[in-house]
């Protein structure tokens, strides 16, 4: 195989997971919220970069880790990222979560305004192969750069093959 294990973080896995709720599933957002959040992204681009970044990132602007994710948010044209927040919010590839058959260790933050901790119980459940979930202390989406510290000894764990699923 390609690959003997995989980590997810934050699990938007294939980045196009589903964020939108469905009858038997909560990806933590209306239809309605999509609408409202693409229509500020068209209206004032740097204005919702400025206001999503935070949230996102999970800390306040003065942070290092916002100012980075903010940085390459505004390096965007707005009319691709516009266009790739749509396929990434709109899009569901879990029909594919089967297919998932090598090991998978998925760390989650347990406050995420993108992902709520019960999308990884979902992935968790639905894969096609053995899966463990590993809960972190860190909030924000982007834990990689908001709580590095937490991170990085998951990660060294998960390659030196010391995570057991």
């Amino acid at each position: 195989t390609l690959n003997s294990s995989l980590l997810f973080i934050s699990p938007t896995i294939f980045h196009y997971f589903r964020y939108l709720n469905d009858v038997d599933y909560y990806g933590g957002f209306e239809q309605e919220d999509l609408d409202q959040l693409f229509e500020a992204m068209q209206d004032n681009y740097k204005a919702w970069c400025s206001g999503f970044a935070p949230l996102a990132v999970g800390g306040d602007m003065d942070s290092v880790a916002v100012q980075e994710f903010s940085r390459t948010l505004f390096n965007m044209r707005p009319d691709i990222a516009l266009s790739v927040g749509q396929t990434i919010f709109q899009s569901d590839f879990r029909h594919l979560l089967c297919h998932v058959t090598v090991p998978c260790h998925i760390i989650q933050s347990i406050k995420d305004l993108a992902v709520p901790v019960v999308v990884s119980e979902y992935l968790h459940r639905n894969l096609g192969g053995d899966s463990i979930v590993e809960v972190m202390s860190s909030e924000g989406h982007l834990p990689q750069l908001s709580s590095p510290d937490s991170v990085i000894p998951v990660l060294l764990r998960h390659i030196r093959r010391d995570i057991v699923v």
